[in-house]
């Protein structure tokens, strides 16, 4: 009797702490940039919280709840850029993040423009980088990078070196997804 009781305890305090399974996994796909971490945040109470920071890509993460999530993809050599806006993952589904279905990528070649301190990738209507009102899209610290961005036209900047103004080196690359652009090759 004591062991039945016992057993039937043991049953019950398993089945109320086990949390509805909701997987993300993240599937790196041949010939994009190595990437560096996919971060999830979440806003509870109008505070935006980090739930998951994934480094690991080999097996699923377990999500705390079924969002909706900010995911957010930092490619190796560059920035963090946000993937999705409001994932929401279904009890006992995982979602299976796809990066070259969600990003193109940007190599800007060096040969022919000085030598850079960064190379920024902004919205074409940017003023660039050191004026008012600037934001950048991605980052790069050098020449040859594969800088991921979301699919869309962007402007390259050149910030140089020597402590010069940065110079608009292309204007409108038309970025697709699964897609890589090259500049000044």
């Amino acid at each position: 009797m004591r062991g039945a009781l016992l057993l039937v305890l043991v049953q019950t305090c398993g089945a109320l702490g086990s949390e509805p399974e909701r997987l993300f996994k993240v599937v790196p796909q041949r010939g994009f940039p190595a990437v560096e971490s996919v971060t999830l945040y979440q806003t509870r109470n109008s505070k935006r919280e980090k739930v998951a920071d994934v480094t690991a890509f080999e097996k699923p993460t377990q999500l705390p709840s079924a969002g909706p999530f900010e995911v957010w993809v930092r490619c190796k050599g560059g920035t963090a850029v946000k993937a999705l806006d409001a994932l929401s993952v279904k009890e006992g589904a995982t979602h299976e993040l796809k990066l070259g279905e969600l990003f193109g990528t940007v190599e800007v070649f060096g040969d022919n423009l000085p030598r850079a301190e960064k190379i920024v990738l902004t919205d074409p209507r940017d003023p660039g980088p050191g004026e008012k009102n600037h934001v950048a899209v991605q980052v790069a610290t050098a020449y040859r990078v594969e800088l991921c961005v979301p699919p869309g036209v962007y402007a390259v900047w050149v910030v140089p070196a020597n402590g010069g103004r940065a110079q608009r080196v292309e204007d409108n690359v038309r970025v697709q997804a699964g897609r890589s652009v090259r500049v000044g090759d």
